[in-house]
């Protein structure tokens, strides 16, 4: 069964909200100047973490039961990442050049499709899996602030 919730956010917002029905369901936050970002949907709160900048990987923290959950890692150049979670590999990509769409597969199909405009967007899920389901996003906008941060320092 597919899941659909919407999202949006504001010019310079650090903050995305993530709604299904028109009622609002979750968010993704970064915390000012930290490598730490929460993100919350359906009452389930996680907390990723890079782990520097050169590092290319961020852990995932289970909030509620204060556990590392899950882990990232950054495909250096491939504009990708795979996440590592409950021991199994979900593959992260955009799918199309202007990094509109992207999407998590495991390694039989696609799990999740993200579309984006200017300040909105769409998560379409075929799991109901809020972490993996946040990864997604977290990884989305972690990889735009990265290319923007490299673009104002070249």
């Amino acid at each position: 069964m597919e899941i659909r919730y919407d999202w949006k956010t504001l010019l310079f917002s650090k903050k995305f909200e993530i709604y299904q029905n028109e009622q609002i369901k979750g968010e993704l936050f970064k915390e000012g100047f930290s490598r730490k970002v929460t993100g919350e949907l359906n009452t389930k709160r996680f907390q990723f973490e890079t782990l520097g900048f050169f590092k290319f990987e961020a852990t995932i923290t289970d909030l509620q039961r204060h556990i590392e959950a899950g882990k990232i890692t950054f495909l250096r150049g491939k504009r990708g990442a795979i996440v590592l979670y409950k021991d199994r590999e979900y593959k992260w990509k955009f799918d199309n050049f202007i990094c509109s769409r992207w999407s998590l597969s495991d390694e039989n199909r696609v799990l999740i499709q993200y579309h984006s405009n200017a300040f909105t967007g769409m998560i379409e899920s075929y799991t109901n899996d809020e972490l993996l389901i946040l990864s997604g996003f977290y990884i989305r906008n972690y990889l735009r602030q990265r290319s923007t941060l490299i673009a104002v320092v070249s």
